[in-house]
């Protein structure tokens, strides 16, 4: 049966948060002071050779030294997310073994190689080279709003604000609901809210918002879909659409019934399992929330053929589904997703894209771009619920070996 998820905050859930939130409070603090290297950063970024440099120099003493360990990828390591275990996969087709780096016997995301003698580092994705840097730093979200403004891509209008009367005068005045509001770093929806229709919703928001993050986005919210695009050398490989964590009625069962028969299915690990990209559902106070509602309870039994929601979140750890829909993007929605990834001068990126219809050009209907990632979790495509898995892995590969024989 379906068991209640316990010490889940309201607000973070899927993800287990302290009473207190410090370690969402200590990352906020630690982006915040990001800003006194600024000097630093410009230092590296004019001399962009320096930090890989550096960084892979630290590793190779800290493995002389026995700080950092090499080990063969183990494709059952839960400590390993299952985006790196497939490129490790990849790798050994070509009989090129790849090896974790463990800090102190703790996993960490760097991996290594050895091609023709010489050992390389990477950090997740084998085209991430430890302390390396984009040419864009495209993962600053604030960044990438003004880069695809400047160049007349669809994008989330917002600001960032720490005054909340500010923000409810920004909101109602200027930028008209419905609107998001998110903390100003850090990622997985926590204590984010949207499709805010009302100023008290929205004042309700920020007093969430502000439990974790002094400052905060409010930016307008889209209706649709979620999709999420990859991109390897500038060429659109693949696309899925990733959809709330659900169960179909038959009429028989309830809906506690429904989740454990949809968790027996071996493809979905646990909920925090990193070597499994899809998980299984788990009952949390969020749960609850959303099937009422619904109109509806664990005991409920819905009729035969409707659809029932137990999350608002489309986060894989929640036990979202993932449908492939490579083949039904629309060309000038491709064409859209190349304009950006030349943009951003990166050799692989992962675009969340929401719209009502892939299908439909994006000209044609209210569609914005809302992130982009340099380390993009490859893995959705690999392991869909319906459509045809995608060997992204494979592609990137092929880009990465081909780059360093040329």
């Amino acid at each position: 049966m379906a068991k209640k998820q316990i010490n889940v905050c309201f607000h973070c859930d899927p993800f287990i948060a302290s009473p207190n939130h410090l370690p969402e409070k200590v990352g906020e603090f630690l982006f915040g002071l990001s800003l006194i290297f600024k000097p630093i950063d410009k230092l590296v970024q004019r001399f962009p050779s320096i930090s890989p440099f550096l960084i892979q120099s630290l590793i190779k003493v800290f493995l002389r030294i026995r700080l950092m360990s090499e080990i063969p990828v183990a494709y059952d390591d839960q400590n390993l997310h299952n985006r790196s275990i497939i490129i490790a996969r990849e790798f050994k087709k070509r009989n090129i073994p790849v090896k974790s780096i463990r800090f102190l016997n703790l996993a960490t995301n760097f991996y290594s190689i050895n091609l023709s003698g010489k050992r390389k580092f990477f950090e997740g994705l084998p085209h991430l080279v430890p302390g390396g840097l984009n040419l864009i730093e495209f993962d600053d979200k604030g960044l990438l709003k003004k880069i695809l403004k400047n160049s007349d891509i669809p994008y989330p209008e917002g600001q960032v604000f720490k005054n909340p009367a500010k923000a409810v005068d920004y909101a109602t005045n200027k930028l008209g609901f419905p609107v998001v509001v998110k903390p100003r770093s850090g990622s997985l929806s926590k204590h984010t809210t949207c499709n805010i229709r009302t100023e008290k919703a929205l004042k309700e928001a920020i007093t969430i918002v502000k439990i974790i993050s002094p400052e905060f986005i409010v930016e307008k919210h889209y209706n649709g879909d979620v999709n999420r695009v990859t991109l390897v050398g500038g060429a659109v490989i693949a696309s899925c659409l990733r959809e709330r964590p659900n169960v179909i009625g038959d009429g028989k069962k309830t809906v506690e019934q429904l989740v454990s028969e949809k968790n027996e299915n071996p493809l979905r690990g646990a909920r925090h399992q990193k070597n499994f990209t899809l998980h299984k559902i788990t009952i949390t106070e969020r749960s609850i929330y959303i099937l009422k509602k619904q109109g509806l309870v664990l005991k409920s039994i819905p009729a035969k053929g409707r659809k029932v929601y137990l999350h608002d979140k489309v986060i894989l750890a929640c036990g979202a589904d993932i449908h492939d829909n490579t083949n039904l993007v629309h060309p000038s929605n491709i064409d859209l997703f190349k304009k950006v990834a030349k943009l951003c001068q990166a050799p692989v990126i992962g675009i969340d894209f929401i719209a009502r219809d892939i299908t439909v050009p994006y000209h044609r209907q209210k569609c914005a771009i809302l992130e982009v990632n340099s380390q993009p979790y490859i893995d959705m495509h690999h392991f869909p619920v319906t459509g045809q898995a995608r060997n992204v892995a494979g592609k990137i590969l092929n880009h990465y070996l081909s780059n360093l024989k040329g």
